[in-house]
């Protein structure tokens, strides 16, 4: 009898310890849309084509699904990449603020791949939420996404993102 009830102490003990720690995540879901304000580039003379930049970005983030679903918010963004012949990989942090002044802050990474003579660019990769403020304290989260770049990346160039992913706290 006593180990019967060792191990339901036991039992009860981790219930009581791991059930907290376990928390329900949201799927969330939506498009980005943004253009690039300002580009910087150079070539780095190693191979032709070798170019290493960054571009600041601004445009909005549309929520289809999850706790801010049905919500538009600002998005402003820092990008670097590494490319040869606009084929390589990025780094982007990205803080979106919403009505309220609540903000999600992220961190994304993928790669990128030229399309019609580098007049469009192919991307994709995977975003972490690093941290937010306001009814996004605490916020966690990771997913992926997909998306495109119209127009030249020395003069500008619009692009658009769809992602998905989840999100906890």
């Amino acid at each position: 009898m006593k180990k019967l009830a060792v191990i339901f102490v036991t039992l009860v003990s981790m219930t009581v310890v791991l059930v907290p720690m376990t928390q329900a995540a949201d799927e969330v879901a939506g498009r980005v849309v943004y253009h690039t304000q300002k580009a910087e580039m150079f070539e780095a003379g190693d191979v032709p084509g070798h170019i290493v930049g960054v571009a600041q970005q601004s445009g909005l983030t549309f929520f289809t699904k999850g706790p801010a679903s049905g919500q538009i918010a600002t998005r402003m963004m820092n990008t670097s990449y590494d490319v040869v012949k606009w084929k390589g990989s990025y780094t982007t942090y990205i803080v979106d603020t919403f009505q309220d002044g609540s903000t999600l802050i992220y961190k994304a990474s993928g790669t990128i791949t030229p399309i019609d003579a580098g007049n469009r660019t192919a991307f994709e990769g995977t975003y972490e939420i690093t941290g937010g403020a306001g009814r996004f304290e605490g916020m966690k989260g990771k997913g992926s996404f997909k998306g495109e770049r119209i127009g030249s990346p020395k003069t500008g160039g619009d692009s658009y993102a769809d992602f998905t992913g989840t999100e906890w706290k």
